[in-house]
């Protein structure tokens, strides 16, 4: 077995290794190599048995504790944009091939919900330096041949292949070809060492099938989002067959670990709910600055035009079939600085401001839509 000794003299020459290889991510490995030489020396002095493999789950752990405020954030985004999806698909039903149309719609339903769509990227982008960092310390850890120990049946973590010959694009000459009808290493080693990958590719399906999202069959990309879940795990266990057992054995971790902070913020209540009850319709996401102001002007000129006010709105609200144009022009008065206090004063002097061009815009789509001016 590694013994302590071993492992501090080791050390000086695995930091060194990380500077050397790592680049700009030389102090992110070095802090990781660090951290896991000194766990398992802990974890040594405990007489944890398997320390270096459980040195790596327990360094897998610490990195997902330090990413989660970023995780939690990434997901709360997500399902925050995913409960907005229907109103969303129901603007590109209703604008058909107006991008222009369907970027602005969406664009104002975000702001009114208080959605940030982009939210979520920046913590993911966040957390890849520190998870490309600590596969560079495991890769160094492998190739300073520390992780000569096996782990339960595994025979060793530095097995059953080597980053050099998966550098050299013979990481599977471990198993085949077969020499006499058995792969090189014998059929009890290989069967050891395939567990850890069958196992991942296993995990892969698993937690794709928890976390993922419905994928809508009406998008047009749909064929190409399944058939890669169905690839990706495959393309990880792939992988897993080409590096040392230490490196897949962190794959499993990580994969285990992120599904279950996903099951616990999503399926479990962990992550902020996404509390804007509001319903919102088709025409009906844009509700602040000037577009509101013209909204509200409108609906109370009509209420207004008529004494009774049920001549022009009905006696549910609702606007009949025809709007006089004077009436919706008389509705319009905006400023691009402050729309409701620039409403106020025009309306206290008597006289309208000019209106903006999306003023003039919106105004002309209301026309269109109750058919008093033809498109």
């Amino acid at each position: 077995m590694y013994s302590l000794a071993d492992a501090a003299a080791a050390q000086p020459a695995v930091v060194q290794a990380a500077a050397q290889d790592d680049g700009w991510l030389a102090p992110i490995s070095n802090g990781l190599n660090y951290s896991l030489t000194q766990i398992q020396i802990g974890l040594d002095q405990l007489h944890v048995p398997y320390s270096y493999g459980w040195a790596i789950i327990v360094l897998t752990v610490g990195t997902k504790i330090l990413t989660f405020p970023f995780t939690k954030v990434q997901v709360e985004s997500a399902l925050a944009v995913q409960k907005l999806k229907p109103t969303i698909d129901a603007i590109k039903r209703q604008y058909g091939d107006d991008k222009n149309s369907i970027q602005r719609e969406t664009s104002a339903l975000y702001e009114a919900s208080g959605v940030n769509p982009a939210a979520g990227c920046l913590p993911t982008l966040a957390t890849i330096p520190i998870f490309w960092g600590l596969y560079r310390t495991l890769s160094n850890v492998a190739t300073a041949g520390l992780l000569t120990e096996g782990f339960y049946w595994i025979p060793s973590l530095s097995g059953p292949t080597s980053l050099a010959a998966q550098r050299a694009g013979t990481g599977t000459a471990w198993l085949f070809p077969l020499v006499d009808g058995a792969p090189p290493v014998g059929w009890e080693d290989a069967a050891r060492y395939l567990a850890l990958p069958i196992a991942l590719v296993a995990a892969q399906f698993a937690s794709s099938a928890v976390i993922s999202p419905p994928i809508d069959d009406e998008d047009k990309n749909a064929n190409f989002s399944k058939a890669l879940l169905v690839l990706v795990p495959f393309m990880v266990g792939w992988f897993a067959l080409n590096v040392p057992s230490g490196l897949s054995l962190y794959y499993f971790s990580n994969t285990i670990i992120t599904s279950s902070i996903q099951i616990w913020l999503r399926k479990l209540g962990g992550a902020k709910a996404f509390e804007w009850q509001q319903e919102i319709g088709l025409n009906q996401a844009r509700r602040s600055g000037e577009v509101a102001v013209l909204d509200n002007l409108l609906e109370f000129h009509l209420e207004e035009a008529s004494p009774s006010g049920q001549q022009l709105l009905g006696g549910d609200g609702a606007a009949p079939a025809a709007v006089t144009q004077e009436a919706a022009a008389g509705a319009v008065v905006m400023s691009s600085g402050n729309g409701a206090s620039a409403t106020a004063a025009a309306a206290g002097a008597g006289e309208p401001a000019a209106p903006s061009m999306r003023a003039k815009r919106k105004r002309r789509s209301l026309l269109e839509a109750q058919g008093t001016v033809t498109a």
